[in-house]
Formats: structure tokens, C-alpha cells, sequence
């Protein structure tokens, strides 16, 4: 079982990563987060239950130091989606120093022929304890052993509290908000219980020197853990909404919103238009603004028009735009760029140019680039083709 749930874990990463563009950049580090866990459960696994030698050989010893960087990941992951900043600052690199000393403390191994490498797997396949007899620099295996989970186990309870205090001095109520602090609340408790109760096995392993008894005196223990995989590995198919991360709209503009401003939007105007925008009506009404005034350009009618280039032009991020689409106004970006250009080829249909402009010549002026998509994209908006829509104008 322990197997599918780590290939369960392998392609919730790789959904993560296709999907990194258009979701909040911090998910980078939720990414890694994953990835790591489910390599260090396959090594678990190589360990445990595996008897070729060529796969212990590989798993065994090789990612040793990338298990020194779950605990960075998560901190990196949950400051990034409290803040709305994935990058990294100076002194972050401080917290890659466990996993650089562990790089070289393993070195001997990473460099042994391959046949020594056989010759090892062999005897943890005979006898797991043999795995702490590994040569090392200057940290012995035990601690090796040891000093893994309680790594994670500390950055658990330091992202804990940096969430907590995060929580207690901003107050907010917003659907989103509220399901993100959740949502992190169950991975640092998901993350707690699988690093606490692994450190607790590791003891008992060690004490024992023999797994089996280990794992009949530890059973729950081992449970807790594979229940925790379970809970990481598929909570992103129960809430696919933690990629937006938090809706923090906050936006320069580079003209204030006034009184009296040339568009006369009001509240309750944005409240009727879009029913299940639950941010504050402040931010609501400064997003739906900046995108209005943007818009007034029409930069939908160019051909190369797209997520990207629309979040650079705005200075609105990525994930904020999809955020803004998929969950605000219930609608796709491809939908909702589509339905500007059909209006505007409607535009010149009732401003008589189509008396002298093809179908086509009128759908490449509005940026479509091929007949197909112009064709369904008007037919998804209006109900009927472009013929039938010109038919009945006549």
C-alpha cells in the first residue's frame, strides 16, 4: 500500500507542476514539499520491503540531503502563501546549510563504485539496522537516522506558530482566506503527525535493532504515518482552490479611485455584477477597476493576448487573474477574452462593416486566429452562428 500511495504522491507533484503557471508561485515550494516526502516513503519502502539490490542500491543512501529540506520547503511554502511572496531572502539560504552538511557528511557513499553500493544493499536487505552502519564524515548513521524527522518535526512547530500569529493579528472572514488558513492548518498537522510519529518509530528501531519488532511494538506509529501520506498526497483532489493561495488585491494603480470617477462603479453595482466575489467591497471594487480601465485599450483584439501577457501589462498576478476568472466571475480567461472579441466583432457588424468586410476579415480583426474558433466562440455567446446572426439582422 505504501507504494501506490508514494505513486499517488509522484503525480499529485506532477499535477502541481503543470499547473504552476497559473496558481500562486509559493506552490513552488509545495512542490518540493510533496516530492521530497514521497522520495523519502520510497526509500522507506526500498528499505522495508524491496529485495533488489540494484533499487536499494539507488534509494538507500543518494537523497539523503534532500530530506534535510522538507522542513525549509514548508516554511518557505507557508510564509509565501501568508505574505503572497514565494521569493527568497538573504539569510533563507541559512536554512539550506543541514542539507549541504548532510551532502558532504554522505559523500563517502555518493563516490563508492557501484558494486560496493550492491555489496551494502545486500546486507540492509539481510538485516535493516545495517543501513546506520553506513560510512559518513563526521555524523554517525544513528544520527542520521534520527535527526531527519526531527528536523521536520521542528519546522512544524515553527510554522505553527508563524501561522498563528499571522491569524491573530489579521482578522478575516473571506471564503477564500478562511479555507487557506485551513488548508494550512492540515498540512502542518498532517506534517506533524507524520514526522512526530516516525521520529518515535525511528527510537524504537533503534533501541530494538530490529525492525520487525520495531514495527509490532510501533504499529499505530506506522499507521499515523501512512494515514498522514494519504491525507498530503490527496488533499489537492478534495480542495483544488489552496493553489490560488490568498486574494491579498491590494494593487498600485497609478490613478486613485475617487469619489467621482469617470466609470461611476459603485458597491452595490460590483455586489449585483458579481454575487460571489467575497473579498472586501474596497479591494473588490479596485480590481474590478484596474481591469475595466485596462480593457478600455481593448488588448484582447491582439492575436497574441493571454494570461501572461495580461497579468505583466496590469502588474496583477498571474494567479490572482485566475483566481479573479475561475472563482469571482465564475468564467474562464479563454471564455472571457472570447466574449470581448465577439462583442466587438458585433460592434462593427451594427456599424455597418460588414456591408464591406468578410466574416473572416471581421475575425481577424478581433483577434481571432483561426475561422474555427471564431465561429464557436460566437456561437457559445450568442446561440447561433454568424450567418444565422446576419441572416436575422437582415
Amino acid at each position: 500500500m505504501l507504494l501506490y500511495i508514494t505513486i499517488l504522491g509522484f503525480f499529485i507533484t506532477a499535477i502541481l507542476a503543470i499547473n504552476i503557471r497559473q496558481s500562486n508561485k509559493a506552490n513552488i515550494y509545495l512542490i518540493a514539499l510533496v516530492l521530497i516526502n514521497n522520495i523519502y516513503s520510497l526509500t522507506h519502502y526500498a528499505t522495508i520491503y524491496s529485495t533488489n539490490k540494484y533499487f536499494v542500491a539507488i534509494m538507500i543512501v543518494h537523497f539523503t540531503p534532500l530530506y534535510m529540506l522538507t522542513g525549509p520547503a514548508l516554511f518557505f511554502y507557508v510564509r509565501g502563501i501568508l505574505t503572497d511572496d514565494y521569493k527568497l531572502r538573504k539569510f533563507d539560504f541559512l536554512h539550506l546549510i543541514p542539507a549541504i552538511l548532510f551532502f558532504i557528511n554522505v559523500s563517502p557513499y555518493l563516490f563508492w563504485d557501484w558494486n560496493s553500493k550492491l555489496v551494502f544493499a545486500e546486507k540492509v536487505i539481510s538485516n535493516t539496522s545495517e543501513i546506520i552502519n553506513i560510512r559518513t564524515l563526521f555524523l554517525s548513521g544513528t544520527f542520521n537516522f534520527i535527526i531527519r524527522p526531527f528536523f521536520g518535526f521542528m519546522y512544524c512547530i515553527i510554522t505553527a506558530i508563524m501561522l498563528y500569529k499571522h491569524q491573530s493579528i489579521n482578522k478575516f472572514s473571506e471564503k477564500q482566506t478562511t479555507l487557506i488558513y485551513t488548508w494550512l492548518k492540515v498540512l502542518i498537522v498532517t506534517l506533524f503527525l507524520i514526522y512526530f510519529s516516525f521520529l518515535l518509530f525511528s527510537i524504537l528501531s533503534l533501541e530494538s535493532r530490529s525492525y520487525s519488532i520495531a514495527s509490532i511494538n510501533g504499529f499505530f506509529l506506522l499507521v499515523a504515518v501512512l494515514l498522514g501520506l494519504i491525507c498530503l498526497n490527496s488533499s489537492l483532489f478534495f480542495f483544488p482552490n489552496i493553489l490560488y493561495g490568498l486574494p491579498q488585491l491590494d494593487y498600485a494603480i497609478n490613478q486613485k479611485l475617487e469619489k467621482n470617477t469617470k466609470s461611476n462603479i459603485s458597491i452595490e453595482e460590483v455586489k449585483k455584477q458579481y454575487k460571489s466575489f467575497e473579498i472586501s467591497d474596497e479591494k473588490l471594487l479596485l480590481l474590478k477597476y484596474k481591469i475595466d480601465k485596462y480593457c478600455l485599450s481593448r488588448p484582447y483584439l491582439k492575436p497574441e493576448f493571454n494570461l501572461t501577457v495580461m497579468s505583466s501589462e496590469t502588474d496583477i498576478p498571474v494567479h490572482h487573474l485566475s483566481y479573479f476568472f475561475n472563482e469571482y466571475l465564475q468564467i474562464n480567461f479563454n471564455t472571457w477574452k472570447n466574449d470581448h472579441k465577439i462583442d466587438f466583432v458585433i460592434e462593427l457588424i451594427r456599424e455597418g462593416s460588414n456591408e464591406i468586410l468578410t466574416l473572416d476579415a471581421l475575425s481577424k480583426q478581433a483577434g481571432f486566429i483561426s475561422r474555427t474558433t471564431f465561429f464557436n466562440a460566437f456561437k457559445q455567446k450568442m446561440g447561433i452562428t454568424p450567418s444565422e446572426y446576419l441572416s436575422n439582422i437582415d
